[in-house]
């Protein structure tokens, strides 16, 4: 039983000492952060990180010509943060209430008589 107790002693203490090493991890991370949003131009490493795509998926959108790259000596791919940005708010999906304001605004321009009508018209 005594063996247990020391056991669990040391166990506390090494926990001990791995509470800065968290704090590191946090500071890091809050570094990572810090130089994405003062960096201009991202390497293919940092695009990867930067826009949360694995390597093999930004790989095709390069090769398909979807998003938005550079390659000054034909090799090495560049990537533009305002670009990224860009490319990464495009299609926008409206919220429920801005669809049905549309909506609304829709209905109101549009004259009764030119509306579609859906099923079968009554003959006379």
């Amino acid at each position: 039983m005594e063996r247990l107790s020391e056991r669990l002693a040391v166990i506390e203490s090494v926990l001990k000492k791995l509470e800065p090493v968290e704090n590191l991890l946090e500071r890091v991370a809050l570094l990572e952060n810090t130089i994405y949003t003062t960096k201009k131009v991202f390497t293919f490493q940092e695009a990867c990180m930067y826009i949360g795509v694995s390597e093999s998926l930004l790989y095709k959108l390069t090769s398909n010509k979807e998003i938005p790259h550079y390659k000054p000596r034909g090799k090495m791919l560049y990537f533009a943060k305002e670009e990224l940005d860009e490319w990464l708010l495009q299609n926008c999906e409206p919220t429920v209430d801005e669809a049905m304001r549309i909506a609304k605004e829709v209905s109101a321009t549009q004259p009764f008589f030119n509306q579609k009508r859906y099923g079968k018209r009554k003959k006379n």
